[in-house]
């Protein structure tokens, strides 16, 4: 499977990019959504874990964007968040987010929702 991680965080990126591949993953990455929806014209993805606080647009308008598009509406949909405001998990479900999880991240946790996602 494909992934598309999308942060603006360069070192998160990396980070992420690098434990999924050890796991067999291809993964591409995005420091924005829009890089994010360049990408995704390009390369089939079946999963996208992106941040909520990005440049441009955030992870629940970049989700909502997704699930309005046809070609994209059934990739599912982690968000990853430090926030702690319940109200943007709510929100995040509400346009397509399938789970937000909570920086800084459980990587055994993640790796087990990439592979329920598959």
């Amino acid at each position: 499977m494909n992934i598309l991680v999308v942060d603006d965080d360069y070192e998160l990126c990396t980070m992420l990019s690098r434990y999924l591949e050890m796991h067999g993953y291809t993964v591409f990455s995005a420091s924005d959504a829009l890089q994010a929806l360049d990408i995704m014209e390009r390369h089939p993805v079946g999963l996208v874990i992106t941040d909520y606080l990005m440049p441009h647009l955030d992870g629940i308008h970049f989700t909502e964007m997704l699930k309005a598009d046809p070609r994209f509406q059934n990739i599912s949909v982690l968000m990853m968040t430090a926030s702690t405001d319940e109200k943007i998990s709510d929100r995040g479900l509400r346009k397509g987010v399938a789970i937000t999880l909570q920086k800084p991240l459980d990587m055994g946790q993640l790796l087990n929702l990439v592979r329920f996602a598959e």
